[in-house]
């Protein structure tokens, strides 16, 4: 697969070679619960991939490495512990992506490089908002002056203010509060909230469990839904190859779910809680889900409309997209 140039949180430089420690300690926020993280996380964890593409020759020969493999419930801890000097990569939805820039931009010195996508829908279907079971919700508009969770921060979350202005419902007539999918799932099992908006499987695998009921799917925003990984500049300043390895990795990721999406489906219910019936949804040929690491100028587009969304109506630090590009290794 040919590399497509890409776009990314900062200009990417060159630095001096560097003697490297015997030990290089890599750390991975990965999402169990999203789907369309796979390719960079649960699938690259599960086949041991990067340890595949690892470099172990030149300035790299000797060197042990020590990967590090972080579980969170949703993007926006990600892009903290990657300000916090927790992790070095992170794999999150189109919002979070943005918020990882621009909180990054809003650093001294660091920044974060978009090193690749994961996967997306193009009509944006992925994002639900869904109901308990036996509740007598039909339609978003009875939400107004209810209690909706959602993952704070999340492509769900970013969902709720593409619903809300095309609708014509004002935000503050909707009680936001942040949940994660696991407690949106319980909340919504014991009929606790009116409503709660997740982002990919979440909606389905509630459905499939014959706990909640969907009442709005985000293809009806038609906003592409986007997913991909980033890297912090320092580590990818001093470990540029091993920022290609990764690139690889999600390549050969996407590759081993193409082949054959039945059994990729199998293997990676075992790797989480998710159900094969519902992951088959998603990544089976035609299903939700389109695989492809490219980073294209629709994507960046769709990125800037997500931040015009945050800087409309969730006040959003400024963030600069398009201008933004580099030449990361190649993948040779």
């Amino acid at each position: 697969m040919k590399r497509l140039p890409v776009f990314t949180f900062a200009c990417f430089v060159a630095v001096s070679p560097i003697v490297y420690a015997k030990t290089i300690n890599i750390s991975i926020g990965y999402q169990s619960m999203c789907t369309d993280t796979y390719p960079a996380g649960t699938v690259i964890k599960g086949l041991h991939l990067l340890q595949k593409y690892l470099p172990h020759s030149g300035k790299y020969a000797n060197v042990k490495y020590n990967i590090i493999w972080r579980d969170y419930s949703s993007g926006a801890p990600i892009t903290n512990m990657m300000i916090a000097n927790k992790l070095d990569f992170g794999t999150m939805g189109d919002y979070p992506l943005v918020v990882n820039g621009a909180k990054f931009q809003q650093t001294k010195n660091e920044r974060s490089y978009l090193i690749t996508m994961t996967g997306y829908n193009l009509d944006g279907a992925g994002n639900g908002i869904v109901v308990p079971i036996k509740s007598k919700i039909t339609n978003v508009g009875e939400l107004e002056g209810k209690v909706i969770s959602t993952p704070i921060g999340s492509s769900s979350w970013g969902m709720l203010y593409e619903m809300a202005q095309d609708k014509h419902i004002p935000m503050s007539s909707l009680h936001i509060i942040n949940q994660s999918p696991m407690a949106g799932i319980a909340a919504i099992t014991a009929d606790k909230i009116a409503a709660h908006a997740d982002f990919c499987p979440i909606s389905e695998y509630m459905e499939y469990k014959g706990v909640g009921r969907m009442i709005y799917n985000g293809i009806d925003t038609r906003v592409p839904y986007l997913h991909g990984a980033v890297v912090t500049k320092s580590f990818a300043e001093k470990y540029p190859q091993i920022v290609v390895a990764f690139d690889k990795a999600v390549i050969a990721a996407d590759a081993w779910i193409t082949k054959n999406p039945y059994v990729a489906s199998k293997m990676m219910a075992k790797w989480t809680m998710i159900p094969k019936e519902v992951l088959y949804l998603y990544f089976s040929h035609g299903g939700y889900l389109t695989l492809n690491p490219a980073i294209t100028e629709k994507w960046v587009d769709t990125l800037k409309y997500d931040h015009s969304i945050l800087s409309k109506y969730a006040g959003s630090s400024s963030f600069q997209v398009g201008s933004l590009r580099s030449s990361l290794p190649r993948i040779r």
